[in-house]
């Protein structure tokens, strides 16, 4: 069983590839309004070393829509399955290594902290308890907890 990344806030993805170091990338840029009435002038969101990429490049996500699944990353190197994430406050490439304190201080944010502060886990999205329930090579089938009924199919070549 693979295990889904779901996004924290809404946005457009605006990178969805594979690198060889972080592995499979989404990086999710929130609208401005949003930003804006968090306080930031800008946000964005990347979720890094997935196993499988559930969107693709211009697709609009909301908060608990599944996003990928938990990977590895670096292909080459032996870490265990894990998600790399970031909070983001200056626009960035989407495989930035910022090599500095002082770039990681002034251009993104703690995300223990901003989830700690602004997130809201009441069970209001349509994907917020989502999980995967088969891989069928190509395709991940996505079952909602609250609604079993619903079923949700994502990945290459799916719309």
């Amino acid at each position: 069983m693979r295990y889904p990344v779901v996004a924290v806030a809404p946005g457009e993805v605006v990178h969805a590839k594979s690198h060889r170091v972080w592995g499979n990338i989404v990086l999710v840029e929130s609208p401005d309004w949003v930003a804006a009435a968090l306080g930031y002038p800008y946000l964005a969101f990347q979720y890094a070393h997935l196993h499988d990429i559930l969107v693709k490049e211009s697709d609009y996500i909301y908060p608990g829509e599944p996003i990928g699944t938990i990977g590895k990353g670096d292909p080459a190197r032996p870490f265990l399955a894990h998600l790399h994430f970031e909070v983001r406050v200056t626009k960035l490439p989407a495989d930035h290594w910022p090599r500095t304190r002082e770039a990681i201080t002034g251009k993104y944010l703690d995300p223990v902290a901003f989830l700690q502060k602004r997130a809201d886990y009441k069970r209001r999205y349509v994907f917020s308890t989502a999980r995967v329930i088969q891989d069928t090579g190509t395709k991940l089938w996505v079952v909602n907890i609250d609604d079993p009924a619903r079923v949700w199919l994502r990945g290459p070549g799916v719309q």
